[in-house]
C-alpha cells in the first residue's frame, strides 16, 4: 500500500489525540499535570482554532473579514440571514387564542 506522507501524519496525529486520558492532560490534587510529550502546547480547538487565532492576532485579516461582512449584509441572502438572526434573537411573544365556542 502506498499512503502519502500527509495521510501518515493526519494519521499519527488522530492516533496521539485518541490516547489522551484525564490522566494525560487533567489536574490531580489541584495541580496541573503538564505532558512532556513533543505535541504539548500545539492542539488548538479544533478544526477551526487557527482561525479564530488569526482573527485576534491579524489587524489586517480582521479589516478584510469585516469588509466581507459588512458587503455579505448588503446582498440579499445577507439580508435573509441578518433578518432570521434578528428574529431568533428577539423572539414574538405568543399571541393568545380566541376561545371557540
Amino acid at each position: 500500500m502506498n499512503y502519502s506522507a500527509l495521510d501518515i501524519n493526519q494519521g499519527n496525529t488522530l492516533q496521539k489525540q485518541a490516547q489522551e486520558t484525564p490522566s494525560n492532560f487533567g489536574i490531580l490534587d489541584g495541580a496541573m499535570e503538564r505532558p512532556t510529550s513533543a505535541g504539548y502546547g500545539k492542539r488548538m480547538a479544533g478544526p477551526v482554532g487557527a482561525r479564530a487565532i488569526q482573527l485576534m492576532n491579524d489587524p489586517a485579516e480582521q479589516q478584510r473579514t469585516q469588509g466581507w461582512m459588512q458587503q455579505f449584509g448588503m446582498s440579499n441572502e445577507g439580508m435573509q440571514f441578518n433578518q432570521a438572526r434578528m428574529m431568533m434573537a428577539n423572539p414574538q411573544p405568543q399571541q393568545p387564542q380566541e376561545e371557540q365556542k
